[in-house]
């Protein structure tokens, strides 16, 4: 009993669907990042606009309150500056990001002196499911590359020291 235990345990990240998916009425965003021990303090530093409020048991919870969108494509949505909190689960050979409260944030007016923070749920969900129209599909695929990039061990690595 113990081994069927620790087999669907362990196989749980390896099932767990990456990318985004509706959840009642919300969007969510989890992706799962294989990596042997990875330095999730480092990870997060690297990302000046990601605040972590608190830390409990290998579960680094914070959010953003404004980051530039640096997704290549999607439509003019896309290049609105993004806003949500986030949730970094770390264990030994892999960690588990977990984007809720996802928000684009439009400017309007004259001169686009005001910004409003719309839910992402307002242009991707529709009836609790996920559009699959052509735009709202790319515009998620856009967002989805965006996230990944930021919370992606990967890169920060590639940031070290140059070889001669």
């Amino acid at each position: 009993m113990k081994k069927l235990l620790l087999i669907v345990l362990f196989s749980i990240p390896a099932m767990a669907q990456d990318g985004f998916k509706a959840q009642g009425r919300e969007i969510i965003w989890e992706k799962t990042f294989p990596v042997n021990n990875a330095d999730v303090v480092a990870l997060l530093d690297r990302q000046p606009e990601l605040k972590v409020s608190s830390f409990i048991d290998n579960a680094y919870k914070g959010s953003v309150r404004e980051i530039s969108n640096t997704c290549e494509g999607g439509s003019g949505l896309m290049k609105n500056n993004c806003k949500f909190n986030f949730i970094v689960l770390v264990n030994p050979d892999h960690y588990v990001v977990v984007v809720r409260n996802l928000k684009l944030l439009e400017k309007y007016g004259p001169m686009q002196a005001r910004t409003m923070a719309n839910r992402c749920e307002k242009y991707f969900l529709y009836n609790h499911a996920l559009k699959d129209d052509e735009k709202s599909v790319n515009d998620l695929s856009c967002l989805d590359n965006f996230l990944t990039g930021i919370f992606s061990v990967q890169q920060s690595a590639s940031l070290g020291t140059a070889s001669n």
